[in-house]
């Protein structure tokens, strides 16, 4: 199977410490896209080593030709690593502009086809739009081109304007005005004498002036019809602000204390997702160790990763990119307690780690995540489905931070340092 080109790295969701950088180009910065290997032992793009061979250019990692005395090419495709990175985990490339799925890049192809949240370009304004939102948009564009209706009764604008311009030129108050004028001028000049069935002009104009009629009636249903739209999308405009201000009052008054109870509601649902494969994980949403600490986030798998696939609910950590983490110190050291609650007042399921400083994970962020890490084995399955932990189809997790200390040894003493 072909590995879709250009896939950025920063979609990638290893669940270990392998490093990404093993799974990129150093030439292109994209994942390895059918991955070659030199007889300099280096991996490229095949398609950045065909170009590189084809400008007779060196490996653009130690300079080593890529075509020997002979005109032979060094380098050959790595079938088994293109499989390994085929199995690798992925986020869609369109999940900023929320699509939610997750699945291996040997999947991305085909999904990437279908993928509802895929952007398409207008042919009037030239503005991106979500597939959803495309056809609705392409018939109502207010770039679109056309003429005015009234053209052919007397209207003098001939030339094609945009659609919005042609809604301001015929309801503007001297634009309504002069079409009305034109319409009432033509009645005015039909014969008040009995027509003769003969008389092919008179029934000419009366043909004229009745499809200006009907234009204009036309056009007033439009007019009524944008004000519709337009009094919707304030409602809608409504109800999103008073949702940012709950928003905005919950971080003005949420925790900051290094903890969090995240609510998963539907989880029958959610487990299915997981199970068909539709949705493997889900995030939690961010939160902070104070008000200008760490920020994180939780990554579930409810049918298990790793170790834990298949038997257990794994449960993992991950530090996100902060606003405040040029203040902080890394690597990041506090200790991380997971606790699934028993909402039937019997024991809650408890596990807790301390991170490896030396494991990327804990490490200041680069990309907006860093790799996940944590317990794969949080909680059986059959410890989860019998032990009071879901209640109402919903499950609550806590997680919380202990502040780590730094020890400092001496001859004389040993000096705790909190920081």
């Amino acid at each position: 199977m072909n590995i879709c080109t250009k896939i950025k790295s920063n979609l990638l969701l290893l669940n270990d410490d392998r490093r990404i950088l093993d799974y990129v180009c150093p030439k292109c910065d994209n994942i390895l896209g059918d991955p070659a290997k030199t007889s300099c032992g280096h991996w490229l793009c095949k398609g950045c080593a065909e170009e590189l061979v084809k400008r007779n250019a060196a490996c653009c990692v130690c300079e080593t030709d890529l075509v020997d005395g002979d005109g032979e090419i060094q380098f050959t495709p790595d079938k088994f690593l293109r499989e390994e990175i085929c199995s690798l985990f992925i986020k869609c490339p369109n999940n900023k502009f929320g699509c939610g799925w997750v699945d291996t890049i040997g999947a991305l192809s085909e999904h990437v086809s279908c993928c509802m949240h895929r952007k398409q370009e207008c042919p009037h304004c030239n503005e991106d739009f979500a597939m959803t939102e495309y056809q609705p948009h392409v018939d109502e564009c207010p770039k679109m081109m056309v003429t005015c209706p009234l053209k052919d009764h007397g209207c003098k604008e001939t030339n094609e304007m945009t659609k919005e311009e042609c809604i301001n030129h015929v309801s503007s108050k001297d634009g309504l005005f002069d079409h009305v004028v034109m319409m009432v001028a033509a009645l005015s000049s039909l014969p008040t004498n009995p027509l003769k069935p003969e008389s092919l002009e008179s029934f000419a104009i009366e043909d004229g002036v009745r499809g200006a009629i009907e234009s204009f009636v036309t056009i007033i249903a439009e007019l009524i019809a944008e004000i519709t739209k337009k009094d919707s999308q304030i409602r809608i405009l409504e109800d999103k602000v008073a949702q940012l201000e709950t928003i905005t009052m919950s971080f003005c008054y949420g925790n900051f204390d290094g903890s969090m109870v995240w609510k998963i509601p539907q989880f029958s649902q959610r487990m299915d997702d997981a199970r068909t494969g539709k949705y493997t994980s889900i995030f939690s949403l961010p939160f902070s160790s104070s008000r200008n600490g760490y920020k994180m986030c939780l990554r579930l798998y409810i049918l298990g990763d790793g170790i834990g696939k298949g038997t257990h609910m794994s449960l993992f950590f991950v530090v996100m990119k902060g606003e405040y983490d040029a203040l902080l110190q890394w690597p990041f050291t506090h200790k991380v307690t997971f606790k699934l609650i028993n909402q039937c007042g019997k024991r809650d399921a408890v596990q807790a780690f301390q991170p490896d400083p030396l494991s990327s994970s804990f490490q200041k962020p680069k990309s907006d995540m860093n790799v996940a890490s944590g317990c794969p084995r949080f909680v059986s399955k059959n410890e989860l489905m019998e032990g009071g932990f879901i209640v109402d189809d919903t499950i609550f997790i806590k997680v919380k931070l202990y502040r780590a200390y730094r020890h400092k040894m001496t001859q004389k003493h040993k000096r705790q340092i909190d920081y």
